[in-house]
């Protein structure tokens, strides 16, 4: 059985509401100790309940295949075809050319045909790094630089040389994107309220912050690069970056 984000927030509203109940619970045939007792009884009952239908959503999600649903349309460069290698090669000599006269990865990515997108898949990475490694002064500790927007505009710009077959199957990969990364926050911060633990962190702002992260899953959050220069101190920040 597939899972929801409305199926997930409906779980988060009923363990609230089971809580809710238990700790308000009365009965005056009951005494103060016997009503505690009962209140925690009920609420045990809820956690076991709730974690329960956590595992079910992890274990749903586990199983969702529509991340993957682009996979096969991604442009990717098969090593044991010396000829598409060869051809691959070509085109990253020539997209290196543009990048060393001023153009941003963005602005090459946006007219790059399909070999092209291959290329830059499987080459800028390691362009970026020198460029950023290149750019660092003496103390300065490495870090190699973030190319997933770098990667996201490929895809983009893959699904829409591919037409509505591949614009749909990223769509699907996108969308499902954002259901995993908005139910990695909201059912960690669940496993901790049906743990009992407190943790300082509200469910509002668990909230906020699950649908932060869907939409950084789904979107990305980089801005296009107006131009690239290998030989200033933010070069590989600036490659790993790239417009929507």
């Amino acid at each position: 059985m597939r899972t929801s984000k409305e199926q997930i927030n409906a779980t988060v509203k009923a363990f609230g509401d089971a809580m809710h109940a238990a700790r308000n619970y009365t009965n005056p045939d009951l005494t103060p100790e016997g009503l505690d007792k009962e209140r925690e009884r009920l609420a045990e009952r809820a956690r076991s309940t709730y974690a329960k239908e956590v595992d079910g959503h992890r274990s749903s999600l586990y199983l969702d295949r529509d991340r993957s649903a682009f996979d096969k349309y991604r442009p990717k460069l098969d090593w044991n075809k010396p000829a598409d290698v060869a051809k691959a090669q070509s085109k990253w000599t020539a997209v290196q050319g543009k990048l060393d006269a001023g153009l941003s990865i963005g602005q090459v990515i946006e007219s790059a045909d399909a070999t092209t997108l291959v290329a830059i898949n499987e080459f800028y990475p390691d362009y970026a790094e020198a460029a950023h490694a290149g750019a660092l002064t003496r103390g300065q500790q490495y870090e190699a630089p973030d190319v997933s927007h770098v990667h996201r505009a490929v895809d983009d710009r893959a699904a829409d040389i591919g037409g509505h077959t591949d614009r749909s199957a990223l769509q699907t990969s996108r969308q499902a994107a954002g259901l995993h990364a908005y139910a990695d926050v909201t059912l960690a911060h669940l496993d901790k309220a049906v743990a009992g633990q407190v943790n300082g962190v509200s469910d509002l702002h668990a909230a906020i912050s699950a649908q932060q992260a869907e939409a950084e899953a789904m979107t990305g959050g980089s801005a296009l690069i107006a131009n690239h220069d290998p030989n200033t101190a933010d070069a590989g920040q600036e490659a790993a970056a790239v417009s929507e």
